[in-house]
């Protein structure tokens, strides 16, 4: 869909039905040096999906609460899941 702004980001706190992701920035200071900048973006995440650590998109959206403007779309990658199964101790 055109228009549609969509960020990729770690989620960094989950509650019920509501998560903060971490979405990282590149900006450029006044001599030049670049340095990366975290913006949290407070989503909904209704259907508790995902956990702490995890890599997700989120969507920009109409206003859901006086701080929720995104909502969870997908979960990219989870945390503690690895090839075979098996987990480190």
């Amino acid at each position: 869909m055109a228009g549609e702004i969509v960020e990729k980001g770690i989620v960094l706190k989950a509650q019920e039905g509501r998560v903060v992701v971490g979405v990282k920035r590149m900006v450029r200071g006044s001599f030049g040096r670049i340095t990366v900048r975290t913006t949290k973006l407070y989503a909904d995440d209704s259907r508790r999906i995902s956990s702490v650590g995890d890599t997700v998109v989120v969507r920009f959206t109409h206003p859901i609460s006086s701080s929720k403007r995104w909502r969870l779309v997908e979960v990219v990658t989870k945390v503690g899941t690895t090839v075979g199964g098996a987990q480190n101790a």
